[in-house]
């Protein structure tokens, strides 16, 4: 599984109402289900500064890509894979040359 961070914002402030209401609604409409095999592990948001950022796990980027689809109309949003600790670690053993 690989662990991707997805940031976003409300460039210009333009949609801020449609996409307040859009998530007060999600929680209770079907076509925001997460698909099997995509997994968010938490989610986080600034209120005040109109942005946010999210955790996720799958093996397929594209239900990811695909599930963005419902916010990137109105938002501006950022996917960037990443690493737990250990991953990192091992990483730059490798880059240091210390394996």
């Amino acid at each position: 599984m690989m662990l991707y961070r997805v940031d976003w914002h409300m460039p210009n402030n333009i949609h801020r109402d449609d996409i307040f209401s859009r998530f007060l609604e999600s929680g209770e409409n079907p076509v925001y289900q997460l698909p099997d095999g995509l997994v968010m592990i938490g989610r986080w948001h600034d209120v005040g500064g109109l942005r946010g950022t999210s955790i996720w796990e799958t093996k397929d980027i594209e239900l990811l890509v695909q599930w963005m689809q419902h916010w990137n109309d109105k938002l501006q949003v950022d996917i960037t894979p990443c690493v737990d600790d250990e991953t990192a670690a091992r990483i730059v053993r490798n880059t240091l040359h210390l394996t």
